[in-house]
């Protein structure tokens, strides 16, 4: 991948020794596993540079604040506010630094997660192909077109064939680098699995047609549990956001005509629990929902 101009000019200040001396053996996996396209040193030296801009981005903000803001609102406040003249400067860098350092990570967690929901049926799409009788170059060359219905695991394939076809390496090689720049374990299973069935002189075809068969009974596993835990929080929605809050309510309402207590409770549990029981309950579902 080409540098953009920002990030050349930010290796050329930050790429030297304070790159050099970092540890970035981590960095560079994760960044391969999120196929990023860039080395750790110049996206280290970019971090940086971002960092840098952050901070002084937040000490202009903060000297607006402790000389402008503060002198005109609060004109008796102590001097020892502008203690924490320096800390917003701080935390900014440091907020950008630990953003673009995590990632990397974060996206190659993201890969792995896509590739495995996937990987199920991108292997049926294999053995199909293998049973056919079609070449495991041009295997991987026909997953690799089919990137709208396969996800990440199209362009893992994509990177296998363009290592055959354009720079020369066997299928061993090939599906060995793809292991090493794979975020997914279940693809690196299948890929050294199939790595042994070649070396080994066994039938590739026979072995697609298994791992397809094992890897959709664990799908079909996991979508049960994922249905049972569906039917455990529509019973815990119904409970805790249906049922308790009108309990709650017609509990209020017979103790304000009592004379036990005023609308303030009401209020307490129709504008604020209720939404936030419901934004709870829909964030959590978002978040568990699998992509099919």
């Amino acid at each position: 991948m080409v540098l953009n101009e920002f990030q050349r000019v930010s290796y050329k200040v930050f790429g030297g020794a304070a790159v050099r001396g970092m540890k970035l053996q981590k960095l560079e996996s994760d960044l391969r596993k999120a196929r990023l396209g860039v080395r750790a040193e110049a996206y280290m030296a970019t971090t940086l540079a971002f960092s840098v801009i952050s901070g002084l981005f937040g000490l202009v903000i903060s000297a607006f604040v402790f000389f402008v803001l503060v002198p005109v609102a609060l004109p008796h406040a102590p001097k020892v506010l502008l203690v924490f003249f320096p800390v917003v400067p701080l935390i900014m860098a440091a907020m950008c630094y630990a953003t673009l350092v995590a990632a990397p990570a974060s996206k190659a967690k993201s890969r792995a997660k896509n590739i495995d929901q996937r990987v199920p049926y991108a292997l049926n799409y294999i053995s199909a192909m293998a049973g056919a009788g079609v070449n495991i170059d041009q295997v991987f060359r026909s997953l690799g077109e089919q990137e709208k219905v396969y996800g990440e695991c199209a362009k893992e394939a994509q990177a296998i064939y363009r290592d055959m076809a354009y720079f020369g390496k066997d299928s061993v090689t090939a599906m060995k680098r793809a292991i090493e720049r794979s975020p997914s374990d279940k693809w690196q299973e299948f890929l050294q699995g199939a790595i042994t069935t070649v070396t080994s002189g066994g039938n590739l075809q026979l072995y697609f047609a298994s791992k397809a068969e094992r890897f959709m009974w664990e799908n079909r596993q996991n979508q049960k549990a994922f249905v049972d835990l569906m039917g455990l929080m529509a019973e815990t929605y119904v409970t805790a956001a249906v049922a308790g809050p009108l309990f709650l309510i017609v509990m209020m309402s017979i103790m304000g005509m009592l004379g036990g207590g005023g609308p303030g409770s009401l209020y307490l549990i129709v504008y604020m629990m209720l939404p936030a029981a419901n934004f709870g309950f829909a964030f959590a579902l978002t978040a568990m929902t699998p992509e099919v």
